[in-house]
């Protein structure tokens, strides 16, 4: 008989509470898919009823249900069955022969009786022998089953103790895995109230928390990003998201197919990828701004702006690139007039005058507005121009101090538009040495600068990059600033094009419009430098 602990003993471990919209709420967000159903890209055009986040603070200030039972008391172990010692009912064979007595023992008449009883005195004598072997036999079983009932015995208490441990054994992992559920629980509420703090408050915190946490929990394709930032400009009342978009061309389009035999999924055709990727742009900025725009409780914002971006290896370079792909500008009241449900991506997108290529290819585009004079590349300018001597050799100066030269200088032609001139950290890629952001409502907006203190002609790749660099920034211009000169190839290229090329002699002139006279000798800074 098998005497085991028995497997019920243990129970299941429960499944992890922290999943779907709590996990991307709280924890890190997760990569989107490179595969793309054709019919998902119609999900970006389906918004709840309220922002998904909110039916998360339901179980706010609930106590924590482990939702497993603690184990139960293992049935117990059978004992092995009881047994008797077998005892063989044989009485011991007896023959009385009629023997004569003493009386007639001169006649020998007992020689006699035993011939005549010979046969029968045999048969007892057989009888004896045969009883006295069973009584051997009876004996050695009767050993055996004591021997077995002795093991059995010994195995059943061996069952019964490892089965007894093996209930405690579960009966502390129960517990144990109560307390770290427990624990989780309550570290998910201490985040779930600091999360419901933040989305209730007032003003311009509360509104960006709530956004945030309205990007986490949305029903949005996986093939869609979740990375996005938001900012809200008091003054104009503009909130502008900027979010990671697919790149399209390098998606796998698929498709559901019913069969015969069930579903099963095949890869899209040429002319169902084109459909479903155009309308995704569209249809991605128009799903945000819908999103965000509800969120404002207070009537602080005006419009929404989406700028969307997009990381893609350029076919013609086979370099990977970042570049605004779409962009969207709409008032409130144009956003919360729209039914999601029932418009066409493509004409509502078209009617708000949204930007996107219209291709399966990322095309870099200007954004409609991108206005964030907080970045982390910037750093604090110095001033230059009061500590220069009339006459000094800007092409012979240090580097870094011609970059703020060119600041203070921007500083003092935008000065009557109040922009803001920055200048940033000192990078390896030297691809944005300053930034001016001019709040003029009709002409203002991001301008990128580079500074160039060259003795030899600029080259027309650097004309190329600041272009590159413009798109990439979200600029409305770029400025290239050089003590040197450029070629021809430099200004072929910039024309048409929303960059501006200033050489030295065009340097020294708007410095000398505000006040300053320097000059510039090529010769005498490459023989000092």
């Amino acid at each position: 008989m098998d005497y085991r602990a028995r497997a019920d003993v243990v129970p299941a471990r429960p499944t992890k509470r922290f999943e779907g919209c709590i996990d991307i709420l709280l924890g890190p967000l997760p990569e989107p898919s490179s595969i793309a159903d054709i019919d998902e890209v119609r999900q970006l055009l389906k918004i709840s009823q309220a922002p998904p986040f909110e039916s998360l603070f339901a179980s706010v200030g609930s106590a924590p249900s482990y939702p497993a039972p603690p184990p139960s008391s293992p049935a117990p172990v059978n004992p092995p069955p009881s047994w008797k010692a077998w005892a063989l009912p044989l009485r011991e064979p007896i023959f009385d022969a009629p023997y004569y007595g003493q009386r007639f023992a001169f006649l020998n008449l007992n020689v006699y009786v035993d011939s005549v009883y010979a046969p029968e005195i045999k048969r007892v004598h057989a009888a004896i022998q045969r009883r006295t072997g069973l009584l051997a036999q009876c004996e050695k079983r009767n050993s055996e089953i004591a021997a077995l009932a002795a093991k059995a015995t010994a195995e059943y208490n061996l069952a019964v103790s490892r089965q007894e441990q093996a209930h405690s054994n579960a009966l502390a992992r129960y517990a144990q895995d109560k307390s770290e559920y427990e624990k989780a629980f309550e570290a998910e509420q201490s985040k779930l109230v600091a999360l419901q703090t933040a989305v209730s408050q007032p003003g311009t915190e509360g509104l960006l928390a709530r956004a945030e946490a309205v990007l986490r929990t949305a029903m949005i394709p996986k093939f869609v990003s979740r990375e996005g930032r938001s900012r809200l400009d008091l003054g104009s009342g503009i909130l502008i998201h900027e979010h990671r978009f697919p790149d399209l061309s390098a998606v796998e389009w698929v498709k559901r197919v019913q069969l015969r035999t069930g579903g099963t999924i095949k890869p899209a055709s040429q002319r169902e990828r084109k459909e479903a990727a155009l309308k995704t742009y569209p249809s991605l900025c128009l799903r945000l701004a819908c999103e965000l725009v509800r969120l404002d409780t207070q009537s602080m914002v005006k419009a929404v702006v989406i700028n969307g971006w997009a990381d893609y290896v350029e076919k013609a370079t086979g370099q990977h690139k970042r570049a605004y792909c779409a962009s969207l500008f709409a008032t409130t009241e144009q956003l919360r007039s729209l039914c999601l449900n029932a418009i066409d991506p493509m004409e509502a997108f078209m009617a708000l005058k949204g930007l996107a290529a219209r291709s399966m290819e990322v095309t870099p585009i200007a954004p409609t507005l991108r206005f964030d004079t907080n970045d982390p590349r910037f750093v604090d300018g110095k001033e230059v121009l009061g500590k220069m001597t009339e006459g000094q050799n800007l092409a012979s100066m240090d580097w870094e101090d011609f970059e703020h030269l060119c600041r203070e200088l921007f500083e003092k032609v935008f000065a009557a538009s109040g922009a803001q001139v920055k200048i940033t950290q000192v990078s390896r890629d030297r691809g944005v040495d300053a930034i001016i952001f001019d709040p003029d409502a009709l002409r203002g907006g991001k301008i990128v600068i580079q500074a160039k203190r060259y003795t030899g002609t600029v080259d027309v790749s650097a004309v190329r990059d600041l272009f590159g660099t413009v798109h990439n920034e979200g600029a409305i211009k770029g400025i290239l600033v050089t003590t040197s000169h450029f070629g021809v190839d430099s200004y072929a290229f910039a024309k048409d094009k929303p960059l501006t090329l200033l050489d030295g002699a065009q340097l020294l002139g708007l410095l000398e419009q505000h006040g300053y006279k320097f000059r510039i000798d090529l010769e005498e800074a490459k023989l000092l430098l």
